[in-house]
């Protein structure tokens, strides 16, 4: 196929590379290259996730891309993940075809993600963080499911909460450093799941979404968990959004 991409996919938080198995084999099947690093911290429970910073999230996706060699790739980010993948086109914007950003924070230098974050959000997380000595932040089930996976069965539910690990703390709270935009410089689109329950209506589109400055949006029915809920539908808008630049569509 002509239109064949490499993807690199990174996922959020409390996740791992698991995350994103459906969407992968999705976009395989399409006859596209997928590649799905994992962040550090996503081992036993209780280890130490203390150290875990910004860096460290983007040295594992660059050694991803390194490790490849692949051309310029799709760099597709999911929630926190968002932040990530900023940061790797910052610094490696020759590697990077186009950004998608999936319900994905889209932040300018200088912020984190805990600032952009409404007070009452923030204020739980926080508060979640506090449990732990290393402050990673733990995911309460009655959160994952009433809020990230509302749309899937409780068997979907169940098996992927019990997969969660706690989210470094650093990642969430300090502020990245950016040396150009490139979520304005860089082709770029954001999907917007039309069920996301994890932020006020209007937080991810088109509050993040309207950053990238004329960059296509694309909505797609699904909860915040379409990795995990819906990852044909979103393979298709990944497929889309990578090939294709509507300025706005829903499927």
């Amino acid at each position: 196929m002509t239109d064949t991409q490499t993807f690199v996919l990174v996922h959020g938080s409390w996740q791992g590379a698991w995350s994103w198995d459906g969407v992968r084999d999705h976009l395989r099947a399409r006859g596209h290259r997928v590649i799905t690093p994992a962040l550090p911290g996503r081992g036993d429970v209780g280890e130490d996730r203390s150290w875990i910073g910004h860096d460290d999230n983007v040295a594992a996706v660059l050694a991803a891309l390194d490790a490849d060699g692949a051309g310029p790739v799709v760099l597709a980010g999911h929630s926190l993940g968002g932040v990530t993948i900023s940061q790797v086109a910052d610094q490696r914007p020759d590697r990077v075809s186009r950004l998608i950003y999936c319900a994905a924070f889209v932040l300018d230098d200088g912020e984190s993600a805990g600032d952009v974050m409404p007070g009452p959000m923030r204020a739980a997380i926080t508060e979640l963080s506090a449990t732990r000595p290393d402050r990673a932040i733990p995911m309460p089930w009655e959160l994952w499911r009433q809020n990230f996976i509302q749309t899937a069965s409780e068997q979907l539910a169940r098996e992927s909460h019990e997969r969660l690990v706690p989210d470094p703390y650093r990642p969430v709270f300090e502020p990245v450093k950016l040396r150009r935009p490139v979520h304005r410089e860089l082709p770029a689109a954001f999907l917007a799941f039309t069920q996301d329950k994890t932020m006020p209506p209007g937080f991810w589109h088109p509050g993040m979404s309207g950053r990238l400055n004329g960059g296509a949006v694309v909505e797609i029915d699904g909860d915040h968990q379409m990795p995990l809920t819906a990852p044909g539908l979103l393979a298709d808008a990944l497929h889309q959004a990578a090939t294709a630049s509507p300025r706005r569509r829903t499927v």
